[in-house]
């Protein structure tokens, strides 16, 4: 291989080429690799400073989501006890209504039961004086005199007796 025996021509050519780059690598291990280095050290320690920072707001945010989690359970649970307790509220204003309204409902029976007791009082105490008007005037024509006043009184008071037995027999 002629490409081969070349090399042995330029022996001088490898020589002064591994001697440069001995320089060059003794140059660059000495001003060059250190900044370098330096360098990526810096960025190491920035990014695994950075992937602890992550981490830590990671952890916190797990954290934080948690506490909202409770919060939130804690805010459901208590608007479900505001929800029942409305609801009870609501039960009990309607039932005190309810009883309120029965109340007023009760009086005005009872209102209007005394008046139709005083009105049939005005009644049956009306058809008295007319009854009583009618037998002594009855009588008086049937007899044909006058009556003293004790025989009108018990004449009336029987008269009265007896419609009123006839009106309660009917059931007026």
């Amino acid at each position: 291989m002629p490409q081969f025996e070349q090399v042995e021509v330029f022996h001088s050519l490898i020589f002064w080429s591994l001697i440069s780059f001995a320089i060059l690598f003794f140059l660059l291990k000495r001003f060059a690799f250190p900044p370098i280095l330096e360098v990526l050290e810096e960025r190491e320690n920035k990014i695994r400073s950075e992937i602890g920072d992550a981490e830590k707001l990671r952890q916190e945010a797990e954290g934080l989501k948690a506490d909202l989690g409770r919060e939130l359970k804690n805010a459901h649970e208590k608007a479900q006890t505001i929800i029942q307790m409305a609801g009870d509220e609501s039960k009990k204003i309607q039932e005190k209504s309810i009883q309120e309204t029965q109340v007023k409902v009760r009086q005005m029976q009872n209102d209007a039961e005394q008046e139709i007791q005083i009105t049939r009082n005005k009644l049956l105490n009306e058809i008295r004086s007319y009854t009583a008007a009618l037998t002594m005037a009855s009588t008086e024509k049937v007899i044909k005199k006058s009556l003293s006043d004790d025989d009108k009184k018990r004449l009336i008071d029987e008269s009265i007796e007896e419609v009123l037995r006839e009106m309660e027999s009917r059931g007026v």
